[in-house]
């Protein structure tokens, strides 16, 4: 019976003695916490690390802790996504790099919401940036691999393709579009119309071939389609 209890009171006497910790000290509990998967009180810990952070730097830091924490231990996603909208009271400074890398932790967290605002403001803070293009297409495959929001995925690659044609993004924008809007959404007419559209604008792309097979067979099933038929032969 004394063993059983033994984790409890090690947990209570944790925290009892808590009261005047310093920021690195609460980090340091948190993971003991952690490690003993008492997951609850680590992050209550670290939300104490948090209140003492003496930078927004700390603060930042902690919110990812938290956000993590939430995240893989708690699955918690909508806390996680909380945590991670946090930091954005404290990125005033970052660079263009580091909020380009902090919106993917927000991403591997499944913080979704939070890493859409860090793209928005990516591209409120950094409009003149070299990579602006790169960074419109990361932001749409966002939502059509992450988020799975389809209509903001075509808005968001329909924008490449219209500002930045001559990119090497846009094609494969383009292709995404009618990818999407045939496999994805079942409007077979409207992935016609950018399938075509691919095929006029970049003739010579390498996905060129690729396309015309996909506008070719629109809406057939596999057993239409003559150049897979021995795809259906192997698993017969």
């Amino acid at each position: 019976m004394k063993k059983l209890l033994l984790p409890g009171i090690i947990i209570l006497g944790l925290l009892f003695n808590s009261c005047s910790k310093s920021y690195d000290e609460y980090l340091s509990m948190a993971d003991d916490f952690q490690s003993a998967k008492s997951y609850e009180p680590a992050l209550t810990t670290i939300d104490k690390a948090i209140a003492k952070a003496e930078t927004g730097e700390q603060r930042i830091a902690a919110n990812i802790k938290a956000g993590n924490l939430a995240s893989q231990y708690m699955k918690d996603l909508e806390k996680a996504d909380l945590y991670y909208q946090a930091t954005l009271e404290d990125v005033a400074e970052y660079s263009a790099g580091d909020l380009r890398d902090l919106a993917k932790q927000a991403l591997a967290a499944q913080a979704n919401k939070a890493a859409v605002k860090m793209y928005q403001l990516w591209f409120k803070k950094f409009p003149e940036a070299d990579n602006m293009v790169e960074m419109r297409y990361e932001f749409a495959e966002v939502y059509h691999k992450n988020i799975r929001d389809l209509n903001n995925a075509i808005m968001t690659y329909s924008t490449i393709v219209s500002e930045y044609p001559a990119s090497e993004q846009a094609p494969k924008a383009l292709f995404s579009i009618g990818y999407i809007y045939a496999n994805e959404l079942g409007e077979n007419d409207s992935a016609a119309k950018y399938y075509s559209q691919f095929i006029e604008k970049y003739p010579d792309h390498e996905m060129a071939p690729s396309v015309e097979f996909e506008l070719k067979y629109l809406g057939k099933s596999l057993e239409e389609i003559p150049e897979l038929q021995h795809l259906l032969t192997k698993t017969s």
